[in-house]
């Protein structure tokens, strides 16, 4: 394991106690994995199921770009995770579902949760949470969210947890620093997902299915066709009025009857 990831057995949140390092001053690519969490969490404040047995990581990461893109860093490390695990051949099933989980077979097998801050020194990072169910599944499932599926449940071979953690802490950062590169070499006002753009949409999930976007409240948003997700990362619908873009953190996609 890299010096700069620890493993501990327990501990509250990762991304918490990883948000308090950032603001001291802790490096890009500080990682700090946990047996098991007694207070994980997902998007919006939802409880995370952290029980052993699982994958749960968080990395400090300083990229080199605009904080306003940061947005991107969570497409970026979603497709980081899927090659980390097609490297170990169990990706066969998974897809990315808008904007930060993985799936299989209609289920949630994991979710990524990145949180930005500025440290002490008022210089910005971010804290980019993951969570892999491996050899767990919760049976919780939240208002609205999807059943949740592990990678035992999806190969008769799963590697071990530690192997899987230094497998994705590394490919996560690489990933991290090669969009940066890319990211600068673009034109000013590319979107935060300019430089993944085509191959985050060729592992996204229900592109080209009818689907109801609903806010965090539950309320329907709109219905219709999931055409794209543009390169500032809005999901794309079109309804039978017109095209509808809608930023993360203003809907959540289900498809249509579920």
């Amino acid at each position: 394991m890299d010096l700069r990831l620890t493993v501990v057995d327990v501990t509250g949140s990762t991304n918490d106690d990883l948000l308090e390092a950032g603001k001291q001053g802790a490096p890009h690519g500080t990682g700090l994995a946990a047996r098991a969490q007694t207070a994980g969490r997902g998007r919006r404040g939802h409880k995370w199921d952290s029980t052993a047995g699982n994958l749960l990581l968080s990395i400090v990461l300083r990229p080199c770009v605009n904080p306003a893109k940061y947005s991107g860093l969570a497409a970026v490390s979603g497709l980081a995770v899927h090659a980390a695990l097609e490297k170990q051949g169990l990706a066969n099933e998974i897809d990315l579902k808008w904007p930060n989980d993985l799936v299989a077979r209609g289920r949630k097998l994991g979710g990524i949760l990145v949180e930005a801050a500025r440290d002490n020194e008022g210089k910005p990072f971010a804290v980019c949470g993951i969570g892999v169910n491996v050899n767990y599944t919760p049976q919780e499932v939240p208002d609205g969210g999807l059943a949740a599926i592990g990678l035992s449940d999806l190969n008769e071979s799963v590697p071990a947890v530690d192997m899987l953690l230094d497998e994705v802490y590394h490919a996560v950062i690489d990933a991290v620093d090669t969009w940066a590169e890319r990211l600068n070499a673009m034109e000013e006002d590319a979107g935060p997902l300019a430089p993944v753009h085509g191959e985050y949409i060729g592992h996204l999930n229900w592109i080209g299915d009818h689907v109801i976007a609903r806010s965090p409240a539950g309320d329907e948003l709109a219905r219709g066709i999931f055409q794209t997700v543009d390169d500032f990362g809005r999901a794309c619908i079109e309804t039978e009025d017109d095209l509808r873009s809608f930023h993360f953190e203003e809907a959540s996609l289900r498809p249509m009857g579920k």
